[in-house]
């Protein structure tokens, strides 16, 4: 699919000038991936501090649209074309292109006319928003399936989403981590409530050990001797064991 067939959210005109993008007098120097990534971390932090409930994970879309930080987040998610991700190791490229998930599905959502009960009552959601990494587009199935679970199959398609010979494969992560499942956001009321993650070894496993402990806590539970398992587990088993027996 084409950058034009595809709702990129992260246009250039932004890179330069004020928060609408209208200053094109000025120009900023060129980030690192590395530099990038954590100045999208801060960004993050500072929009989940002060419109995503820590209660129940609701974000204020209507408050976060007309906030400053907002504005600020647009403007730094244009300088993603700058970023090149092969100077990025394994662990920094998961947390990378979680926050990136992340942070597309709330931007996605905040720029409808009109913020939906539901992710799933809008057209195409995950296979046309996307944000310009590098030289390349990547919509929320792309990062998902093609880079953060190694371009396994899709499980509603049984297909891959990046194809033989794509760059984005490059990308790909080669050990993939099951628990992503639990950092990851949808916009649906049952998926996991959206957490930024720092791409250090040992805080990135403290992050996703944290949100997989919280997400199972709330999600699992015992009814009339019969466990409940959250559709999660269901739709990406095989992500995490073999069979059924051996997840359990």
């Amino acid at each position: 699919m084409s950058e034009d067939a595809m709702k990129v959210l992260n246009p250039t005109e932004l890179v330069q000038g004020t928060r609408e993008g209208k200053d094109n007098t000025t120009t900023t120097p060129p980030l690192s991936a590395h530099d990038i990534a954590t100045c999208l971390q801060k960004a993050m932090l500072r929009m989940t501090g002060k419109f995503i409930s820590e209660e129940n994970g609701k974000v204020d879309y209507e408050g976060l649209k007309k906030s400053p930080e907002y504005q600020d987040y647009r403007v730094l998610s244009s300088r993603l074309r700058e970023v090149d991700v092969r100077e990025l190791d394994e662990k920094e490229r998961m947390a990378f292109f979680i926050n990136i998930y992340n942070a597309l599905t709330v931007d996605s959502i905040a720029q409808l006319t009109t913020t939906p009960s539901s992710t799933l009552e809008v057209d195409r959601f995950w296979t046309s928003n996307a944000y310009m990494i590098g030289p390349h587009p990547y919509t929320l199935d792309q990062i998902e399936h093609g880079i953060l679970r190694g371009n396994r199959a899709h499980p509603s398609t049984d297909h891959r989403v990046l194809s033989t010979g794509d760059p984005r494969l490059a990308h790909a992560l080669t050990t993939p981590d099951p628990r992503i499942h639990f950092a990851l956001n949808c916009g649906a009321k049952s998926c996991p409530m959206v957490r930024v993650y720092s791409g250090r070894s040992q805080q990135l496993e403290a992050g996703l050990e944290g949100a997989t402990v919280s997400y199972l806590q709330q999600e699992v539970s015992l009814k009339e001797d019969r466990l409940q398992l959250p559709q999660i587990l269901e739709w990406y088993m095989t992500d995490f064991a073999p069979h059924l027996q051996a997840l359990l």
